[in-house]
């Protein structure tokens, strides 16, 4: 039986790492003081419904696309400059991501109750610090803390922020401005149970308290198609606790249910065709990461990366090689997955 990878758990220890993770997951990548500046309540990040779907849906391209349009008709529209940031936090270019947060920059100064771009401004950040130096990293929190309180002020009602800020302080420890007690202190203004329910299971994951996590998530009753993409992203990452623990066989109704509940998003099937390899079950795993490559959000997860390894596990190596490749190709791949794709490459051997 092959072992699960163990670079997805080794990417989360460390303080730093857990940040990165925590606040970029609502992205999805899934993201946060005055309230004299208040604006009237709104339920979602973008007030352009269009824009605002597309999101939801996890559907980057279509958000990047639409977004670019809006921009050219209209540099300064402040809808479309965060829009097209948030499609496009996970390129791997970094001079779009430099040009994004100078647009948002602007963004912000130019339309300061923009709460939209408040947001999409602190994920950038959090983005853009990746790749530079731990300390200059550390010195930008102040500022991504601002800027996500902002955003929740500004859009009270939009979950978005409140997850991305509940994620911010869940990260780091209570000397340098996080703890659980922030983060708890966040559900005190939330009304909708599910909101609630989904935000007591960050706290247990955090915790790794996967009894409590489960049972919060098993409550959430919810259509707000935001919450929809909450509550996939946490169903997943209790899934993944699944598939590297010692109940390796549960993960596979887990994301079943998934599956079920949400069955035009394709991580459900993404996170089933991983449990299936975790268990060496390669036919299915590849069967249900094919499945995902048509469905909604699969720009996004990587696919290729997972698919390549299951079908070089069945003894696949032509269609390996395939996958992989497109895994190397992807403007949207992590520059660990791309890593890891050329060394699977690179293992299999000329055709």
């Amino acid at each position: 039986m092959k072992a699960p990878r163990k670079n997805d758990d080794t990417a989360r220890r460390g303080t730093w790492r857990r940040l990165i993770g925590a606040i970029c997951v609502v992205t999805g990548f899934s993201m946060l003081m005055s309230v004299a500046f208040a604006t009237t309540a709104q339920a979602a990040v973008l007030k352009e419904t269009e824009l605002q779907a597309l999101l939801d849906a996890g559907r980057a391209d279509d958000l990047e696309k639409l977004a670019a349009q809006r921009l050219k008709a209209d540099p300064d529209d402040p809808q479309a400059v965060a829009a097209l940031a948030l499609a496009q936090l996970d390129l791997v270019d970094g001079a779009v991501l430099k040009q994004n947060t100078q647009r948002l920059e602007q963004c912000v100064q130019r339309t300061p109750n923009e709460g939209a771009c408040h947001y999409a401004l602190a994920l950038a950040l959090v983005m853009q610090a990746r790749g530079g130096s731990k300390l200059k990293a550390l010195g930008s929190l102040g500022r991504v803390s601002e800027l996500a309180q902002r955003a929740m002020t500004l859009l009270p009602d939009a979950p978005e922020p409140r997850s991305a800020l509940q994620q911010y302080y869940l990260a780091l420890p209570s000397f340098v401005g996080g703890g659980e007690s922030k983060a708890r202190a966040l559900e005190q203004d939330v009304k909708d149970p599910a909101q609630l329910s989904l935000m007591r299971a960050r706290v247990a994951a955090s915790k790794k308290d996967w009894p409590a996590m489960e049972k919060a998530l098993r409550a959430v009753r919810t259509q707000r198609p935001e919450l929809l993409l909450e509550q996939r992203v946490l169903w997943s990452d209790y899934g993944r606790n699944l598939f590297f623990s010692e109940q390796k066989e549960r993960a596979v109704p887990w994301f079943e249910e998934l599956l079920k509940s949400q069955p035009t998003q394709a991580m459900g099937a993404y996170g089933l065709g991983r449990a299936y390899d975790a268990l060496g079950q390669y036919d299915k795993a590849v069967a249900a990461f094919e499945r995902a490559r048509g469905m909604l959000g699969a720009e996004q997860l990587g696919l290729d990366r997972r698919l390549g390894s299951a079908l070089a596990g069945k003894g696949d190596k032509a269609g390996a090689r395939v996958a992989l490749q497109r895994c190397i190709d992807n403007r949207r791949g992590s520059n660990g997955d791309i890593e890891d794709c050329r060394k699977q490459l690179a293992a299999l051997g000329a055709p």
